[in-house]
Formats: structure tokens, C-alpha cells, sequence
């Protein structure tokens, strides 16, 4: 059985001073000291990541990372990464960046993720690494305006990284949108939100199959509690059916924003899918 995924995104073009969910910021800096960034090309140079916590399923959409290029070009290599024992660890997404070029002389870049589909999971830590993506490149990464981060630092481009620290870290901002995840609806075995026929044939054919019903199936199909599925889940599903009493989606709508949309300027909302996603992503218009 395959439940399947549609995100509907309604995206403007990110612009600063929008209202996005701020997810994780430490605030402008107030002066441009900060932490010197370079390598050597080999094996030595320093290296910075910042750490931060999720509470809920996100989509990233930008970050905002306070710089001043020393060199130029600057290249820098931007990471996310997953928590690893307390430390960066496994990759999520990397840019490479001239801060000299990307900072149109301010003292900040910003990224744009919105059209990458990268997902961050509630429940954990995550890390925001600098390296220098090449010899000869030099910048700050400019402290937060106070030491109440975490942060740890490398010699080697972040094959170890130092115990972390609570202190001045490095300036940042992440936005992102969080993400709805419609609750699992019980006998819903098709995975359209729909208690159906179609889900009856489905339980019939769990019940009749010689393989040991999968643990999302019980999950969804074990409507007696009683860890198992039988003719007693079957007549709970069709009294469900026949009298529901299951919560709907709220309901609202509003103007499709979004030019790449098929439902570019039609008026559409969660009621729009029913039947088809099995979860909703809405961005803000701002």
C-alpha cells in the first residue's frame, strides 16, 4: 500500500522584511568582530558551525548569515548539517558562496532556499557550518550580539570539531515554514483522507493476504485495538462509514500567488485537495 505526497506550495519570492517564521536568529550584531575563517588548502584552517533545535516539521526558505570578506574573492562553503553526538555530523544541503559578490557590500548574505524542498525534522538539533571552500579565501563570520548560543569551531576543516561552547556564536537568521501533517486517520488504509468502499477492499485483501499486516497498516487498520486485523476491524470500518465521526479540515481559501502553480489566480484552498494529498504545505504570501 502507497500513500502518496502532493505539497502544494504558495510561494512569493522571498524579500526582505516579509512575514516569514523566523525559526532560529541570534540577532543583528552590534559592531564586525567575529570569527576568522580561512584554510590553508591541506588540512588546517578554521572552521565554525552554530547550533540550533526544531519543534516542529519545517521547509527552509532562507538564511541570513553575517559576513565581512577579507579576501577576494571570499568563497565559502555554507552547511547544513544533522546533529551527530552532540556535533555537526551528516550533510542535509551545502552552498558555495563569494561573500564579496553575494554581500553587494553589506555586511551580511542571504540565501534563498525556497525552491529546494529541504526538510527539517521536529525534535532535532541541526548545525549551520562555515568552512572556506578554497585556499587563499579569507572572512569574519560576525558574533551574535550575545553569548547565549551554541557554537563549536574546527582546525581542520570540520573533520573534528571542539566540544561546543555557549558564548558568542556566529550572526544568524533561518526562516522557514512549518509544515501541517494532516493526523493519521484511523481505517483510512488508501491514504486519501476518505473513509470509503476502497478501503474495505483494502482491509478485506490485509485480512486475507498470508504476509503479517505491516506495522503502519495496524497502525491504521487495527480499529479494535485488539493487535490484529479481522472481520471485527471490517464491521468498525463500515459503521464508520455509515455514521462518521471524524474531524474535517478547516476551512478557508484564498488567491493561488504562485506563477508556476497550475492553480495559478484560481481561488483554492485545503477543501481543493481533498482525496488527493495525504499533507499540506502553505507558504505565506507575506
Amino acid at each position: 500500500m502507497g500513500i502518496f505526497l502532493l505539497l502544494t506550495f504558495f510561494i512569493l519570492n522571498f524579500v526582505e522584511g516579509q512575514d516569514r517564521s523566523l525559526i532560529f536568529s541570534t540577532g543583528a550584531p552590534d559592531g564586525n568582530e567575529g570569527f576568522n575563517i580561512e584554510w590553508d588548502g591541506i588540512d588546517t584552517g578554521t572552521s565554525v558551525s552554530d547550533r540550533f533545535y526544531l519543534s516542529e516539521n519545517v521547509a527552509l526558505e532562507a538564511i541570513k548569515i553575517y559576513t565581512n570578506s577579507i579576501s577576494d574573492p571570499a568563497n565559502a562553503t555554507i552547511i547544513i548539517q544533522e546533529d551527530q553526538n552532540g556535533l555537526p555530523g551528516e550533510y542535509v544541503y551545502s552552498w558555495d558562496i563569494d561573500i564579496v559578490t553575494e554581500s553587494n557590500g553589506n555586511n551580511y548574505i542571504l540565501i534563498i532556499t525556497t525552491d529546494l524542498c529541504i526538510y527539517l525534522d521536529r525534535g532535532n538539533f541541526y548545525w549551520l557550518t562555515i568552512h572556506a571552500a578554497e585556499s587563499e579565501s579569507e572572512f569574519t563570520w560576525i558574533y551574535s550580539n550575545n553569548p547565549t548560543f551554541t557554537y563549536t569551531t574546527s582546525t581542520d576543516y570540520g573533520i573534528n570539531w571542539e566540544d561546543p561552547s555557549l558564548g558568542y556564536a556566529g550572526a544568524l537568521s533561518v526562516w522557514a515554514e512549518y509544515i501541517y501533517e494532516e493526523p493519521i486517520m484511523a481505517g483510512d488504509l488508501t491514504g486519501d483522507f476518505i473513509l470509503n468502499v476502497m478501503d474495505i477492499i483494502s482491509m478485506v485483501s490485509i485480512i486475507l493476504s498470508p504476509d503479517v499486516p505491516t506495522s503502519e497498516e495496524m497502525l491504521i487498520g487495527d480499529l479494535t485495538n485488539d493487535s490484529n486485523i479481522d472481520v471485527l476491524d471490517v464491521i468498525s470500518l463500515v459503521t464508520e462509514i455509515l455514521s462518521p465521526n471524524y474531524d474535517t479540515l478547516a476551512t478557508w481559501e484564498y488567491t493561488d500567488i504562485n506563477p508556476n502553480s497550475q492553480y495559478y489566480n484560481q481561488i483554492i484552498g485545503p477543501e481543493t485537495f481533498i482525496g488527493d494529498v495525504s499533507l499540506y504545505y502553505f507558504g505565506k504570501a507575506g
